[in-house]
């Protein structure tokens, strides 16, 4: 499941770790790519060029308008960690510096003709997503985790009503589990003794159809290039001694009739 966010419409008071995260993300993003591309891409975030962000485990997929009449689709896919258990905003500090990728941990592509890797297009995916951090920096974990792994007590609900402080940090009533003020579900001795049933890892995304459709065929492998020297011809009046032919020439040159 995937949550599809329009850049710039969500209006909440800045989450106690938002603006670290959305700060962490866009010092990644500034050491992908030179000054000029960087620039771009945040006037692409200022004036509206990025239509939409799809947020899923693993991948961040969106559209971003440029020079052509039909936006651009970047495809964002980052490596994944095992979700960890954020309480209190003070747990999602302890964390976040693990939750912010590193430039390795991407792999970025764009339907762009720009040959800049990565194209200022998806340095403005990157940055309108690191803006929506500051509200809501929920969508960062539920970008950079893996769907099988779960928070204590349920899963974070995105977009949650919840005290200042505990914004975001709510979390959904788990089977057995009775909810405790402030929206945190405390699990049952029923629920907490019962094993744990995660389920199975998702396919990465470059594994996926979607993305073999976007890369297209692969281009054919080179051809074997020979290792033996190439074989040496023989000059054609054979084999002179030059030194004769020096003495020779110094004779004729030195003789005066």
């Amino acid at each position: 499941m995937s949550i599809v966010v329009v850049p710039g419409t969500f209006r909440d008071q800045p989450h106690p770790v938002g603006k670290l995260a959305s700060t962490l993300l866009s010092v990644c993003v500034a050491g992908m790519s030179d000054p000029t591309r960087f620039r771009k891409g945040k006037t692409y975030v200022t004036e509206r060029a990025v239509a939409k962000l799809d947020i899923s485990s693993g991948r961040l997929v969106a559209n971003v308008s440029g020079s052509r009449r039909a936006p651009y689709q970047v495809i964002i896919a980052v490596e994944t960690i095992e979700r960890p258990v954020l309480g209190s905003p003070e747990a999602f500090r302890q964390h976040i510096n693990e939750l912010t990728p590193d430039a390795a941990d991407l792999a970025v592509s764009c339907s762009c003709p720009d040959w800049d890797d990565p194209c200022k297009h998806s340095i403005a995916a990157l940055l309108a997503f690191a803006n929506e951090l500051v509200a809501r920096p929920e969508l960062l974990v539920e970008w950079r985790c893996k769907t099988g792994a779960e928070v204590e007590g349920g899963r974070a609900r995105v977009g949650s009503r919840a005290k200042p402080g505990e914004r975001h940090l709510r979390l959904a009533t788990a089977p057995g589990s009775a909810p405790a003020p402030g929206g945190v579900a405390i699990p049952s001795a029923t629920s907490r003794s019962a094993p744990r049933v995660l389920a199975p890892e998702p396919t990465p995304p470059w594994e996926g159809a979607e993305w073999k459709r976007f890369l297209g065929d692969l281009p054919p492998e080179p051809p074997e290039v020979p290792n033996e020297p190439a074989a040496t011809g023989r000059a054609m009046l054979g084999t002179i001694d030059l030194g004769a032919w020096v003495r020779s020439a110094i004779v004729e040159l030195t003789t005066t009739d």
